[in-house]
């Protein structure tokens, strides 16, 4: 876009451009812009009703000319039905020049079989002390499966700071203690946020902390009890209504002691990474036995 800077007026160069973002896609040619929306509205987690059976050839295209309405308030799709379905076809095209079909693809992993999706094959980690930057897709699928997370830790008198967290303040989970509570948060995507808290202050000195995830049903999106314990008893227990399918962010990571990257907590948003100001002895992660 560099030779638009100096000359205001200057005609744009790029003539033809697609889009095609989880089967919602639109295509520009010439000063006109075609789009029509996917079966999968963004911000609305879990599956959307009928996806399966989701047939893109029946979509409902708008029609826009950008030179005269570059807001897109008037749809023309009705009065240009010719021009509509040229845009369509060119769509077509251009989707097949770059290896874009089929359309909907994208769907495929994130919404109808996550467990597709890159995942580690372990079943099992052992962390010694603080760990930081363990990418996402690599990292156990805390708070999308079935777990246990054990924590060896020794707590100090002012307990404070993150025990381990997953993803980051648009979507991810966090073990943290403050004020020498222990708390729980599962944030949706900043959509829900789901909180477990504990009645009383942790026991000082060599505690076992322990946090059990169980998914309600064995599908994407499904509820996810939740129970803490603190030396084998039960402090606090809660569901999760809706959980995430596949992954929380693309770029954050499993941290344990602290919570580098964006916090998923606005409880210590101001106080981030919040590092524990105890002593993390070892992490211990598993999957039930099958």
């Amino acid at each position: 876009m560099v030779y638009t800077f100096a000359e205001v007026t200057a005609k744009g160069r790029k003539t033809t451009q697609f889009f095609d973002i989880m089967g919602s896609r639109g295509i520009y040619h010439d000063g006109w812009f075609a789009d029509t929306f996917g079966p999968r509205i963004p911000w609305v987690p879990g599956l959307p009703p009928g996806i399966r059976d989701w047939n893109p050839g029946n979509d409902v295209w708008e029609l826009y000319n950008l030179d005269q309405d570059w807001s897109q308030a008037n749809d023309l799709a009705a009065k240009m039905p010719e021009r509509v379905a040229y845009m369509k076809n060119l769509f077509l095209v251009e989707s097949a020049k770059n290896e874009n079909l089929p359309i909907g693809g994208g769907l495929w992993t994130p919404v109808l079989h996550p467990e597709d999706g890159p995942s580690t094959p372990y079943t099992e980690w052992t962390f010694s002390g603080p760990m930081t930057g363990m990418p996402e897709f690599t990292a156990p699928k805390l708070g999308k499966s079935n777990n246990t997370v054990s924590m060896e830790v020794e707590v100090p008198a002012n307990a404070n700071g993150v025990l381990y967290a997953l993803g980051g303040f648009s979507g991810g989970l966090s073990l943290y203690v403050k004020d020498g509570v222990l708390h729980y948060e599962y944030n949706l995507f900043e959509i829900d946020r789901t909180k477990i808290d504990a009645k009383d202050k942790l026991p000082t000195g060599n505690v076992k902390i322990e946090v059990e995830s169980k998914l309600v049903a064995p599908k994407a999106g499904a509820p996810l009890d939740v129970t803490l314990k603190v030396n084998g008893q039960v402090v606090a227990q809660g569901r999760v209504p809706i959980t995430a399918a596949l992954f929380f962010t693309a770029n954050d990571c499993l941290d344990i002691g602290s919570d580098l990257g964006s916090p998923v907590s606005l409880a210590y948003f101001d106080q981030a990474p919040f590092a524990f100001n105890g002593k993390i002895v070892t992490t211990r992660i598993a999957y039930p036995k099958k």
